[in-house]
């Protein structure tokens, strides 16, 4: 298998970006909920939640999810 190098840069970005203690999706997905109704005025984000933000991050399929529940939320408003 080759990569590359635009592949190869973006595998460098996200391990420089890897923290001690991550969650995977599945944690991700479990606390999205709580993470949604806890956001501050301008899309803050809430303390306790800096794992989620990390993940929302470096996950495009997260990130995607988000956006998704995100938009559903403020239609409701």
């Amino acid at each position: 298998m080759s990569f590359s190098r635009a592949d190869l840069q973006k595998l460098l970005e996200l391990v420089a970006m890897t923290e001690a203690k991550e969650i995977d999706c599945d944690e991700f997905l479990h606390r999205v909920a709580g993470y949604l109704e806890r956001l501050g005025p301008e899309g803050t984000p809430p303390p306790g939640y800096e794992d989620v933000v990390h993940h929302l991050q470096i996950c495009p399929e997260c990130l995607e999810e988000f956006r998704v529940l995100y938009q559903a939320l403020c239609e409701e408003s």
